[in-house]
């Protein structure tokens, strides 16, 4: 009996130990682990918004009519028209200009003060043909003491600066000699700002009478 108890746990060994190492297996038997991995993708989708375009405008600068108080021209016409024309009493300088055109420094001056008499009040289309008037004359200025010069340089500039939209200080007056009346007699000169004749002209004709005397002998 002492014997089979030996054998016994020897069987049961073997037997754990087959069970084990696939010796109870059947010639044909295979075992494969397989090992599924799922890999998930997500898309992600960005839309970009291209940056709205914004267009900025600057407003164009208007330069109106404005004229500097600074300039003085004494014991001329011109001085008191310009004084006006500073006030702003547009209908006040223009009375002066028509009461004193003939007196003023040189006959350019007449359309060029109407011009800015114009401008004044509110009459840009009027102010740009007294200019081209006034132009055609000339616009030389004479550069000194005396004469009218300091007033006329700041009304040309003041009058260029709204008809060419340009600042005053972009305007330079021209160095010489202005154009002269053709007379002194007030009452002789046109009136360069129309068309018409005003200067009145007076002829004399002087009348000669010979008297012949015949003396006759007996």
């Amino acid at each position: 009996m002492d014997g089979c108890r030996g054998i016994v746990p020897l069987a049961l060994a073997l037997v754990l130990a087959g069970c084990g190492s696939g010796a109870l297996s059947g010639p044909g038997d295979t075992f494969v682990e397989t090992t599924t991995t799922t890999t998930e993708t997500t898309q992600e989708t960005t839309t970009t918004t291209p940056p709205k375009k914004t267009t900025t405008t600057t407003p164009k600068r208007q330069y109106g009519w404005n004229l500097p108080s600074g300039p003085r021209s004494p014991t001329t016409n011109e001085d008191v028209i310009y004084t006006r024309l500073v006030e702003k009493a547009c209908d006040q300088a223009q009375q002066e200009l028509d009461r004193t055109w003939s007196g003023l420094q040189t006959p350019r001056n007449a359309p060029l003060y109407q011009a800015a008499v114009d401008l004044c009040g509110g009459k840009a289309s009027a102010a740009r043909s007294m200019f081209a008037k006034a132009a055609k004359l000339g616009l030389a200025m004479h550069q000194g003491d005396g004469g009218s010069a300091e007033c006329d340089c700041a009304v040309l500039k003041a009058v260029r600066s709204v008809l060419d939209q340009v600042p005053q200080d972009s305007v330079r007056c021209t160095p010489g000699t202005p154009p002269r009346w053709p007379t002194n007699d007030p009452f002789a000169k046109d009136d360069p700002r129309t068309d018409v004749v005003e200067g009145r002209t007076t002829t004399t004709t002087k009348t000669t009478t010979s008297t012949t005397t015949t003396t006759s002998s007996s």
